[in-house]
Parts: C-alpha cells; structure tokens; sequence
C-alpha cells in the first residue's frame, strides 16, 4: 500500500473538515461567512502557517523544535532594532531571516552532531533565546516602528492583503521543493528509516542541520510578519505558538514518528486552528475555550495517526508473509494465460 495516495487522502480529509466547519459556523452566525470576515482570518493565520511549514519540515526528518517561538520573539526584536534605527527595510529583512536561520543551525548542530535529543537541545534553546530577549530589551517592548514598515501590514490588493499573497507564495515555494528535488526526497528518508537514507547516500546529519535551518528562517519570516501587523514587539512575543505550531502539522497529516507529512497539510492545519479560535466568539463560546478545543482536536488527529500506522503495518507485513504459490500452480497459471 502506497502511503502518497493515503497522505493526500488524510490532506484532502482535513481541507474538506474545515471548510466544512466554516459553513457550520455560518449557520449559527452568518456573518463568519462574510468575505472580509474570512480575509481577516487568513490574514491572521500567518504568522503561524510560517512557524507549522517550518516545524513540518523538522518533525519529517523525525525530530522536534519546540524553540521556533522563542525564536520568533528574538529576531523580531533584533529586526525591530534595526528598523527603530533607520537601516534599509530590504537590509533588514535579509538579515532577520538569515539570523533565524543560524539560531536554526544552531538547533541542527546540537541534534545531529552533538547526539542531544531534540526535544532536549530545543527546550534549551527556547530558555536561552528567550533569555537573551529580556537581556537585549531590558524587559521592555520595542516600539516606534518606521511607519513605511508598518504599512506592509495595512497594504492590500484585491482585497486581500499583500502579506497573505507573499506568504501563499513563499508556501507554494516551500511545496513545490520538498515535493519535487532530491533535498525534499532526502528529508523524508532520513525521517522514515536514517540507518537505510545513510546507506544510499543521503548525508543524513547535514540535512538534519538543513531542516532546523529552515525552520529557524520560516520563524524569521513569522517574526517579520508580527511587526509589520503589530508594529512592535515585545519580550512574550510568540509566547506558546510552538505548540500550535506542531499542532498545526500533526493535524495536517505530519507524523511524529517522521518521514511523512507535508507543507501543504502544516498549511491547511494552521488554517484550520486559527479558524477555530477566530470561530469561538461567532458561536457564541467563550475564548477561554480555545486552547481546550485545539487540545482536543489535537488528540483526535493524533490517536488517528496512530491507528492508520499500525493497520498499514499490518498491511505490509501481510504482504510480506503471505504464502506463495508453488512453482509447479504458477508454471500452470502461466501456461494456461497463455492458451488463452
């Protein structure tokens, strides 16, 4: 049994739920399915659509990054620094996003070259960069953002906000190369089996490195996001969004267990769980519900993934075990194909 079928089956199956709950939600209160409505939705999806792409791309190679919203708050906090004092936003943005992806490097090393578990290295990465937050600000928020940065939040085209066409795009770059280069292919060989990926070649350390690296750039694209739309930043910035980022790709399809899972399912899941807490207040539930619903629905995706592993197992080893005819029935099954 093929599992690409299945995974686009499970994709398919989480699309079909959202948009299904959408049409829920607008029959208890019509106006959730108001255009704008939705727009403003999408809009704040994205910080953590960016954050689950990312956290994808780790949690395929079978390890974790639990540190992408610490991250979030320090490369926010540094770009907002270099905005306050006048540096080119091109510059900035360049450098944000390589900064991410160092503190990603630094993630990769620890895991694949060090040997510290990933939960591990992560956990630690997230006290010390959150840490150094508090020690660059003082413990206070950076304010005064540029106002032509500020703008990119508020700028829109067709109705639909320039930050919500750039991440869509940036997204479909992210799908299109896990799903058709070789360094995609490698990073789902060395989640599903990295003993078997090592001995057909795939350097499997570095592309470990390689995906906390993009996770650590995905987070710095987040962070550029968060101050354009909030337009300052402070030390609890992305303060618990890595578990609803990791949430956010389980439940789009991505395995723990690694080697499975895609970018466009990280995306849809993301979408899903924004909709459901933007959902809350139209249903008439209080906000304090939310974490509790996700939790929830976390769950169910999880004990899901858990049974379509094991019945595809069973599966295979089906498959693997099942008696073959003897020689002398399939000399016969062929003579007589061939009569005919």
């Amino acid at each position: 049994m093929k599992l690409s079928p299945l995974i686009k089956g499970r994709e398919a199956v989480v699309l079909i739920g959202l948009i299904g709950y959408i049409l829920i939600i607008g029959l208890i209160n019509s106006s959730f399915l108001d255009p704008s409505n939705l727009v403003r939705i999408a809009n704040s999806a994205l910080m953590l659509a960016l954050l689950a792409v990312g956290s994808s791309v780790v949690i395929i190679t079978r390890n974790i990054d639990i540190s992408v919203g610490s991250t979030l708050a320090l490369t926010a906090i540094v770009g907002a620094l270099f905005l306050r004092e006048g540096m080119p936003i091109p510059l900035v943005m360049i450098l944000v996003m390589i900064f991410g992806a160092l503190l990603g490097v630094l993630n990769g090393v620890g895991v694949a070259y060090l040997g510290v578990p990933s939960i591990v290295m992560t956990v630690g990465t997230l006290g010390i960069y959150r840490g150094l937050s508090f020690v660059i600000t003082g413990g206070h928020s950076v304010e005064n953002i540029p106002a032509e940065y500020k703008r990119l939040g508020s700028m829109s085209w067709l109705g639909v906000p320039i930050l919500v066409w750039v991440v869509a795009i940036i997204i479909a770059i992210a799908i299109v190369l896990m799903a058709r280069t070789v360094t995609g292919r490698h990073f789902y060989a060395t989640g599903d089996n990295v003993r078997g990926a090592h001995l057909i070649g795939v350097r499997t350390k570095p592309i470990v490195v390689l995906a906390y690296a993009i996770s650590g750039l995905f987070a710095g694209l987040a962070a550029l996001i968060f101050i354009a739309q909030i337009g300052s930043v402070s030390n609890q910035a992305g303060a618990g969004i890595e578990m609803r980022a990791i949430a956010a790709a389980v439940i789009g399809g991505v395995a723990l267990t690694g080697g499975v899972g895609s970018v466009w399912g990280a995306t849809i899941g993301a979408l899903f769980l924004t909709t459901i807490t933007s959902s809350l207040t139209f249903a008439g539930i209080p906000g304090f519900w939310a974490d509790t619903v996700i939790g929830a629905i976390l769950l169910i995706a999880l004990f899901t993934d858990a049974r379509v592993r094991e019945t595809i197992e069973k599966r295979r080893k089906a498959m693997r075990y099942r008696p073959q005819p003897p020689a002398e029935e399939k000399a016969e099954a062929a003579a007589a194909g061939g009569a005919a």
